[in-house]
């Protein structure tokens, strides 16, 4: 016999495919945690332009997700991008990215498990993230779902400045 589940409706997480409806509330999402643009978020015309392309872009391999809470409220997004241009390498090579709404590493581990899970039923065979070192909560995230980490790039001081960051890869499994 089923139980009623005992987790209140608000901390209950649902991902799903995003679409382009979904493009201001992910723009929002941006500008409201702009630590993920590494403090520097990019003009509202090209993070608008940067979010539609990614949606619109979606296809069996790279694909965009929303999290969103009990209340259908969006608290974070993952999206798998190609990583090259190449057409001989472009469906094995992907670059994750994640932003969550909130400060939590759980949500943050849902979202990368997710996209884990799908790369592994496609071709890819390596999705990169690249996080700044001082965001130790996607760096302890990305480790905790099997990232390796395979470098750091120094801090840019020439425009646009960008802080030191962690380079990972996750080789994914057949």
């Amino acid at each position: 016999m089923l139980r009623t589940s005992t987790i209140p409706p608000a901390s209950r997480l649902l991902i799903r495919q995003g679409g382009v409806a979904d493009l201001g509330g992910v723009v929002r999402l941006c500008e409201h945690h702009a630590e993920y643009w590494d403090g520097l978020v990019p003009s509202a015309m090209r993070l608008n332009r940067f979010i539609e392309r990614a949606l619109k872009s979606q296809d069996d391999v790279f694909q965009f997700w929303i999290a969103e809470d009990g209340h259908g409220a969006m608290v974070g997004w993952e999206m798998l991008s190609a990583a090259t241009t190449d057409p001989a390498n472009r469906r094995l090579t992907a670059h994750a990215v994640t932003c969550l709404g909130r400060q939590s590493s759980t949500l943050g581990r849902m979202l990368a498990t997710h996209a884990i899970r799908h790369a592994v039923r496609t071709p890819l065979q390596y999705v990169f993230a690249r996080v700044p070192t001082r965001d130790t909560l996607m760096v302890g995230v990305l480790e905790a779902v099997g990232y390796q980490e395979v470098g750091v790039i120094p801090e840019a001081v020439k425009p646009p400045a960008r802080p030191e960051r962690i380079e990972f890869v996750y080789v994914v499994a057949p």
